[in-house]
């Protein structure tokens, strides 16, 4: 999901703040994706408020050159954490003007959401520093959280006055707790965090499962809108309905092409790694704009339908049903192979002929085993290379970042 406007970070969602008109009294502003801006003759609606102070600095920087009116509702577009650490300075602002306080709208999921990742903010932060290259905020203590006020379930209408209708639909996509937001007058939609231009991130290998046939069917009730402007989270803004349309409803049958194929291969009895290797995606269907995989992979989103339907137990190998401690199993591994060279000149070879994975599955023979060894030593340094090396070959942003971090370690 790399931002279409450069950023001062590696990190891709964190756009560099940058205003865009998208119709009268509705723009952009940059943030943690697009934060969209409302007028209305009430005020100022938002729908995020930024990643930390200085994002938000900067957003209200762009903001003011735009309007001096109250911001009178903060909406947010989903749950994840850095979209709206802000809201906080947003406030502030808000009392140092001498304006009402924002009423802050979401959906009702992202209560519990929000409870959930209080209850594992330690996790939070080590699962964000490997997958943003610890880009992301990541507090030590209690995680900045402002809780909504409002909360809503199916939708939620908000008339801010003559000829400004603000329609906040849920739309369950990446996350449960998603809300598009849908303007009549103008025939404009934020498709928020279910509408990137992307591949849909469905199997974050770092992240709980998401549903693909539940993403395809809130795209097809975007779809149903029929919007002549699409404000995506990632990407720029779309201006066409023909254009919008295909968006939409290729996305959305590609994740459902996506069901069908994994799930007739499960029926078949294969393991989620043969069923990797088995697929076959046709390029007329997967070569389009919205569809890279700068950020989420089609891999992912097949280990996702997997784990649905499946416990555990991927493999379906009886060494992984009990298995010994990691640290133990390595250094027998790495005792029983009485020609460590042997190993390390095997896996040099399969580097050296561009068999990277293949490699890396050699070199954990002994790469994995503590000690100082000599041989070990080299194993580990080769594996770091290799990590490297996968780093500049998978598109994926997530998978980059997951190498680049083996790589350091």
């Amino acid at each position: 999901m790399k931002p279409t406007t450069a950023s001062d970070t590696e990190n891709p969602l964190l756009y560099q703040v940058e205003h865009e008109l998208v119709a009268p009294g509705i723009h952009t502003i940059g943030g943690a994706g697009r934060s969209l801006v409302v007028e209305t003759p009430d005020g100022l609606l938002l729908v995020d408020t930024g990643a930390g102070r200085g994002m938000v600095t900067r957003m209200q920087e762009v903001l003011r050159g735009i309007s001096d009116a109250p911001v009178r509702w903060i909406v947010y577009s989903h749950g994840h954490l850095g979209y709206n650490f802000g809201t906080r300075f947003w406030l502030e602002e808000a009392h140092r003007l001498g304006h009402p306080r924002p009423v802050i709208v979401a959906h009702e999921k992202v209560v519990r959401r929000y409870r959930r990742y209080e209850e594992t903010t330690g996790l939070q932060n080590h699962i964000n520093a490997l997958q943003f290259r610890g880009t992301v905020p990541a507090p030590k203590g209690r995680l900045p959280l402002t809780y909504p006020d409002v909360t809503y379930t199916g939708s939620f209408t908000i008339h801010a006055g003559p000829g400004r209708t603000i329609r906040l639909i849920a739309a369950p996509s990446e996350t449960d707790d998603v809300t598009a937001v849908w303007l009549p007058e103008d025939q404009v939609l934020y498709g928020s965090a279910g509408v990137i231009e992307a591949i849909p991130n469905v199997g974050t290998p770092l992240k709980t499962r998401r549903d693909p046939v539940r993403w395809a069917d809130t795209l097809d009730r975007l779809a149903a809108l029929g919007a002549r402007a699409m404000v995506p989270e990632f990407g720029p803004v779309v201006r066409d309905r023909e254009t919008i349309a295909a968006w939409l409803g290729e996305t959305a049958a590609v994740l459902r092409w996506l069901r069908r194929e994994t799930v007739e291969r499960m029926n078949r009895g294969l393991t989620i790694t043969e069923i990797l290797h088995d697929i076959h995606y046709p390029d007329d269907m997967f070569n389009r704009p919205w569809l890279r995989e700068t950020y989420g992979h089609r891999d992912y989103i097949v280990r996702d339908i997997y784990r649905a339907e499946n416990g555990w137990w991927e493999d379906r190998n009886p060494t992984t049903l009990h298995p010994a401690h990691p640290t133990t199993t390595a250094t027998e591994i790495a005792t029983a192979i009485t020609d460590k060279q042997a190993v390390l000149d095997h896996a040099t070879h399969l580097r050296d002929t561009g068999q990277t994975q293949q490699a890396l599955h050699v070199i954990d023979l002994l790469a994995l085993a503590p000690g100082d060894q000599p041989e070990l030593e080299h194993a580990r340094q080769l594996k770091r290379e290799l990590c490297a090396t996968l780093a500049t070959t998978n598109p994926s942003y997530i998978s980059q970042s997951i190498y680049l971090a083996a790589a350091g370690q």
